[in-house]
């Protein structure tokens, strides 16, 4: 079985074998916290081969967990989730998006559907995602489950940012494959604003964030 070091240095290569690291740029991450970095997973899950290791690597490190049941949060959660629950065993569930709340809202909140809260009720599940930065994702998903009466016994991932603790996500155990730190702030503290670096639309929530100044501020935005 791989130690850690091993698996963070595999962890590493596969990304840096995709193109998967990105820096020196503006990102909108989901949170609404804005940074210089990203993770593309999508140039990694278009190869199954790498996907599958990580998965492996992944289900290796949180095989002693107990858990019953796999659960991530859509879409690269879902991802991690499937390949992770295959090496485990285990079934594997995700949660999506409720619609917005307000018009500050990115996207509206993390819950489960399609039965899936039946699922994990009175089970012992494992939340997974990819790319953790202030885990915004996976501690809605983590609420999620135990709002279904599911007991999270961990959450994982494949890369771990920096900026979230294990009690941050509200559990008591978080696993990662690797640490790539890149630092993010609240949009109203960003750096890259001030210096007016144009936001990224093509990676992260960028896209999003600038339609929604846009409707914010009404026809005479630009």
């Amino acid at each position: 079985m791989p130690t850690p070091v091993d698996s963070a240095a595999e962890t590493r290569e596969i990304l840096l074998a995709a193109n998967a690291i990105l820096s020196d740029d503006h990102y909108v991450y989901i949170s609404g916290d804005h940074g210089s970095g990203w993770i593309d997973k999508d140039a990694i899950f278009v190869d199954l081969q790498r996907t599958r290791r990580l998965g492996q690597l992944l289900a290796q490190a949180v095989a002693d967990t107990g858990a019953e049941i796999v659960c991530g949060p859509a879409t690269g959660g879902l991802i991690v989730a499937q390949w992770t629950a295959v090496e485990l065993g285990l079934p594997a569930v995700f949660a999506e998006h409720n619609s917005p709340r307000s018009r500050a809202e990115l996207r509206g909140r993390f819950d489960l559907h399609r039965g899936y809260d039946q699922l994990v009720a009175g089970r012992r599940v494992l939340i997974v995602d990819d790319v953790i930065n202030t885990g915004f994702s996976a501690r809605q998903t983590v609420d999620a489950v135990r709002n279904c009466g599911g007991s999270v016994v961990a959450v994982g991932a494949l890369v771990h940012r920096g900026n979230v603790t294990a009690a941050g996500l509200g559990v008591e155990r978080y696993t990662y494959l690797l640490e790539h730190y890149i630092p993010a702030w609240p949009a109203d503290q960003c750096p890259l604003c001030h210096q007016r670096r144009p936001i990224n639309t093509r990676f992260a929530h960028g896209e999003d964030f600038l339609d929604e100044a846009a409707e914010r501020a009404g026809p005479h935005f630009s």
